[in-house]
């Protein structure tokens, strides 16, 4: 996404300052399942990565279902950006550019589950990112920033 204006700008810098985030997903019977998960998010708000147990739940509900969407919000809850998209899981070697490039793993949640530093042993969550809503609870506004579907749609008509 082309961060363009102040309103695009405030949801990357609010973004940029979580280190957390809930991913939201829904299995194929249409259960829900959210969790918080440390993030890596590109500054172009164009992908967010996550690491994981490949055996968790989240990573067999993303198997059967690719469609997630991450909510990071403001230590007050007053501003909240959604970032949702097609996401797959990446494992083995193809992981290890992700798992090298991901802070803070040494603390990671995840690391209850498995205490090596083998990148074979976890699995990465991508998301490539297809909409982008800011949403402000408190003065009942939400505002979709970016959708990749209404961009092609716009760009082929």
């Amino acid at each position: 996404m082309l961060i363009q204006n102040e309103v695009s700008r405030d949801a990357a810098q609010l973004v940029a300052k979580c280190r957390n985030a809930v991913l939201a997903t829904s299995d194929a019977e249409g259960h829900p399942h959210s969790v918080w998960m440390t993030t890596q998010v590109t500054t172009d708000l164009e992908e967010v990565i996550s690491i994981t147990a490949p055996t968790s739940q989240k990573a067999a509900i993303l198997r059967s279902n690719p469609q997630a969407e991450w909510m990071f919000a403001s230590p007050s809850m007053e501003t909240i950006v959604y970032l949702s998209g097609r996401t797959r899981l990446i494992e083995g070697d193809a992981a290890k550019r992700y798992w090298d490039q991901m802070p803070g793993k040494s603390k990671a949640y995840y690391r209850k589950y498995c205490e090596t530093e083998d990148y074979h042993k976890f699995a990465v969550i991508r998301t490539e990112v297809s909409k982008i809503v800011l949403c402000r609870p408190y003065a009942y506004t939400k505002s979709v920033l970016w959708d990749k579907s209404a961009s092609a749609t716009a760009a082929a008509a």
